[in-house]
């Protein structure tokens, strides 16, 4: 049985108000404005005030403006909570990830959080630290506090049956992030186009002269990781070519597994040739690869090609600068924001694939060299 832990939230507002507190007729304590008062102030009555607050369309233009000032000067904000809890949909979203240390979870999430504000929902952020088992934990976390709906980047490496048969059975609309959707009307899912870039990367490799490209990357149920490698094996077939498969390790998608591959690849102990050229399936993988290359006394642009996945400070400030299959991080946050607040609205679920890019620098461009 998994562990429960005290389950660690960061929580983004969005946009919805608190009620504005006033003060008491003897000034000992703070008092909430409430529509009373405003319908008050204005001299109206209580329901006529609530048509103009919730935009009623049959309400003429006087009343507005006669609402809307006596709120002002009251200095009432409406409690969006209570409203949305009367109409069952509580303004708040929920936002899974595996880990926030990783740069590409900290761009998606900031975008994703910025059209949901806009939107006028709260993102509530939990972090299962990559502990598959915690995912199911913090799923249930969220659900018990009501939120509209759920963004989920898997901490699991791979197949997770309890994750998709908790989905199911929350019902909540959810969105998958670089995970396949579930087959189920509620769950939409929001990809990149793994395949094409890694695709697109072999054969920039190839034209090169490299012909011993290694491929690190996660293990070969995981989604992403399975993509890549559809793309690499597409890449030299595309070319007439066969891959060595001997260079392709699928040991995890952190840093370790991206250290310990390489050290099975150039390493003294290695199994044959080293590769000429090596393709990193994310960019925790490309940090390990990086160490363990300058332990080895490997460099970069010079002795091997190097392709990373995901444009970070990393690969940009790395000398020489790192080739990258690109993607646009912010707009898969805006994308599947998007995506969630359309389920929610009743749509159905759908995948939408993003695309991909091979950003060529200088760390692919050199010949195959004997090591």
């Amino acid at each position: 049985m998994a562990s429960k832990r005290k389950p660690e939230t960061q929580s983004h507002a969005g946009g919805n108000g608190i009620t504005q507190p006033g003060t008491s007729w003897d000034g000992s304590a703070p008092r909430r404005i409430t529509i009373r008062d405003v319908a008050r102030q204005a001299g109206v009555a209580i329901s006529s005030v609530s048509r103009v607050l919730s935009n009623h369309p049959h309400v003429s233009d006087q009343l507005r403006v006669r609402v809307e000032m006596a709120a002002r000067e009251l200095g009432y904000r409406p409690n969006h909570v209570a409203h949305s809890l009367r109409r069952g949909n509580t303004l708040s979203a929920g936002f899974l990830v595996g880990t926030i240390s990783n740069p590409i979870i900290a761009d998606i999430s900031a975008s994703a959080s910025d059209v949901l504000a806009s939107n006028g929902y709260a993102t509530l952020l939990v972090c299962s630290e990559n502990d598959p088992s915690a995912d199911v934990d913090y799923l249930h976390f969220l659900a018990q506090r009501r939120v509209s709906g759920l963004i989920v980047s898997s901490a699991a490496d791979g197949p997770d049956d309890r994750l998709r048969a908790l989905l199911d059975e929350l019902g909540l609309p959810a969105v998958m992030l670089d995970r396949r959707r579930l087959p189920v009307p509620h769950v939409s899912a929001v990809v990149s186009d793994h395949q094409q870039g890694v695709q697109a990367a072999v054969a920039h490799l190839l034209a090169q002269g490299h012909r011993r490209i290694a491929l690190v990357g996660g293990q070969e149920h995981f989604d992403p990781a399975a993509a890549r490698l559809s793309g690499y094996l597409r890449g030299f077939e595309t070319a007439g070519l066969a891959p060595d498969l001997t260079l392709v390790r699928s040991l995890g998608m952190g840093r370790g597994a991206g250290y310990t591959a390489a050290q099975q690849l150039f390493g003294p102990d290695r199994q044959g040739p080293p590769p000429t050229a090596l393709i990193a399936g994310g960019n925790l993988l490309l940090a390990g690869v990086l160490q363990a290359l300058k332990e080895l006394r490997i460099t970069v642009g010079r002795d091997i090609a190097l392709v990373g996945c995901d444009d970070t400070d990393l690969t940009r400030l790395h000398s020489p600068p790192i080739t990258v299959i690109a993607r646009d991080l912010a707009q898969m946050g805006r994308v599947a924001a998007q995506a969630l607040l359309d389920l929610i609205d009743h749509q159905t679920g759908k995948t939408l694939v993003l695309p991909t890019q091979l950003e060529v620098r200088e760390s692919s461009l050199c010949a195959p060299k004997v090591l």
